[in-house]
């Protein structure tokens, strides 16, 4: 075994990071959705080993002295992060999780717009980089909208079937 020393704002931002990459490994869905979300996914092995760390280095909470972020429960059995700590994460997450979503569906509906504009084969043989360029300035203004006015002007069209956008490489 290794050993690795760490200031005490070290591991705060080492606990924050474990905590994120927990919620975007869960939120990736890896394993099986029907566990419950209190239990570990048996078929996700990186949340499984991603869960341990982090119960690893919550217990070496009362060395760093983060007795704000992690508490033990009333029986002193179990680590919780502190609520305000957990708002905060959830804040992080959402953010994160808005921003991705917002970025996805500008280019989604610019790369529409533009080939409805230019035809739909537009961008075939074209570098990717510059077909970035050009649908740029089309997503733009869904960006800009989103993150002025959120999604409330988004509307789903239910005359035509819906599309799944998948980011996997299948």
């Amino acid at each position: 075994m290794q050993k690795i020393e760490l200031t005490n704002k070290q591991y705060r931002l080492l606990l924050q990071l474990v905590s994120l990459g927990i919620d975007v490994i869960d939120n990736a869905a890896l394993g099986d959705d029907e566990e419950d979300d209190d239990e570990v996914n048996d078929e996700s092995p990186l949340l499984n080993d991603a869960v341990d760390l982090e119960g690893f280095l919550m217990a070496h909470f009362k060395k760093f002295g983060v007795k704000d972020i992690v508490m033990p429960d009333a029986e002193e059995e179990e680590l919780n992060y502190s609520e305000q700590f957990s708002e905060d994460q959830q804040m992080i997450s959402n953010s994160a999780y808005f921003n991705k979503t917002a970025e996805i569906a500008s280019f989604q509906l610019g790369m529409r717009d533009y080939k409805e504009a230019n035809g739909a084969d537009a961008l075939e043989n074209v570098d990717p980089q510059e077909g970035v360029d050009k649908i740029m300035t089309y997503s733009l203004k869904y960006l800009n909208e989103i993150f002025e006015n959120g999604f409330v002007n988004f509307h789903l069209n239910t005359d035509r079937p819906a599309k799944i956008i998948s980011l996997s490489a299948d």
